[in-house]
């Protein structure tokens, strides 16, 4: 016992674990201030509450396992996970999507599952050799990328299949991957979705996704419908370009009244807030009821109205604590393994955080993406939990360097033999 609770004292585990805490308690008290606000979300706190004491036993239990033996399982894990994505789109859609397993207690959210199977299967693959510091050595990491992603936006769910393009490329980037083959990809795919598609819009279209979709084409002659605009955008369906104008036009009343509705009290709640939050709850509550999906995806913005700048500073401090100690894993990590164990968790955790602050203050398009450890949901608060305990697991079990250094790749040239001898006087160096 004493040995166990020694090794969770260990710097810099014992950080990471108390900034996570701290953000899972923050979390509960923002929904237990939108419940108070909100009649029908009563009981949303309690069952927060014990969502996270079992994200805590999966946090403590993950860490038992050494990571290793974790990384031996990387491909039935995500032969599991894939298996899962696949038969929760054969389930009836709930609120217009398939995205959940009921499993009577709880429903099973997939996708969040795909996400720590992903890195735990990218990290053990970019593990060993150099294969992918070549271009076509590059094709099977995106493989083993765009099969969970292309299933999670099947369902749809267009936020988390963001999240597996800036893991792979961190993950990528820091396991040794050429830069100028990773930048000529973005390059490509940019001039892609880019690439202007001359279409006509339908007839029967709506007036408001009429103007929402001639706002945003490249050119467009309202008489005859004819319309030319970025590829991705003529498949769309009406609901994401609605969101896309609501992101790019969003001070203007028509979308403020419409799409845009959302985005504009999430600003009002935060604003609300000032710098400690208000005294009187009766304003910002009143917020707080006009702010749809205020305990999942809009949770930073009650902790901005409820405890305003210093409550969101509090949150960001947070998560810079887990950010610093985690670098500080990975950089003094030389498994292999475990490094890019750790890089991944990091990627992944912050590309969320970036993606929900950024839509929520209005610098991104709402996608429907949770804050790690805060937001409401049993699935997210799980794996995020068991994802910072493979990354206290790996800094827990840092193994001695032995050899070289992993992932560098340089060769130091050798300096030719002297004519005269390695030991000669007139040896000119």
């Amino acid at each position: 016992m004493f040995e166990m609770l020694r090794t969770y004292l260990r710097f810099p585990s014992w950080p990471i674990i108390l900034a996570m805490l701290v953000l899972m308690g923050i979390g509960l008290m923002a929904i237990s201030a939108s419940e108070r606000a909100d009649p029908t979300m009563q009981g949303f706190a309690t069952k927060q509450t014990v969502f996270a004491a079992v994200a805590v036993l999966a946090f403590v239990g993950i860490t038992f396992v050494s990571y290793q033996v974790v990384g031996r399982f990387a491909y039935s894990l995500f032969a599991v996970t894939l298996a899962m994505l696949v038969l929760v789109l054969m389930l009836p859609a709930i609120r217009g999507s398939r995205r959940w397993i009921d499993l009577g207690v709880i429903a099973l959210q997939p996708s969040e599952l795909a996400k720590l199977s992903f890195i735990i299967l990218l990290a053990w693959y970019l593990r060993m050799g150099d294969h992918y510091r070549k271009l076509l050595g590059l094709a099977v990491p995106f493989v083993l990328t765009f099969v969970p992603m292309g299933l999670v936006l099947i369902e749809p769910d267009l936020g988390t299949s963001l999240l597996f393009l800036p893991t792979l490329y961190v993950m990528l980037f820091m396991a040794g991957a050429k830069l100028r083959h990773l930048l000529g990809i973005v390059g490509l795919a940019t001039v892609l979705l880019l690439l202007p598609v001359p279409h006509k819009l339908s007839e029967d279209m709506k007036s408001s996704e009429r103007l929402d979709r001639e706002a945003l084409a490249y050119w467009c002659d309202p008489n005859t419908g004819r319309a030319v605009s970025a590829a991705p955008l003529v498949k769309m369906k009406r609901h994401q370009v609605s969101r896309i104008v609501g992101w790019l036009r969003q001070d203007q009343e028509r979308v403020i009244q419409g799409t845009g509705y959302q985005l504009h009290q999430s600003k009002m709640v935060l604003g609300a807030g000032c710098l400690t939050g208000q005294q009187q709850d009766s304003l910002v509550h009143e917020y707080f009821r006009m702010l749809p999906d205020d305990h999942t995806d809009f949770i930073f913005s009650v902790v901005g109205g409820q405890w305003g700048l210093v409550g969101c500073l509090a949150v960001l401090l947070c998560y810079g604590v887990i950010f610093i100690f985690g670098v500080e894993i990975a950089v003094s990590t030389y498994d292999p393994f475990g490094r890019l164990l750790a890089v991944g968790v990091m990627a992944l955790l912050f590309s969320q955080l970036f993606i929900n602050i950024g839509m929520t203050m209005g610098l991104m398009p709402i996608t429907g993406m949770t804050l790690p450890l805060i937001s409401y949901g049993g699935s997210s608060l799980v794996v995020n939990c068991l994802a910072l305990g493979l990354l206290v697991n790996v800094g827990q079990r840092r193994p001695m360097l032995l050899g070289k250094r992993p992932f560098e790749f340089g060769q130091k040239k050798e300096k030719p033999p002297s004519p005269y001898g390695p030991f000669s006087e007139m040896d000119p160096e």
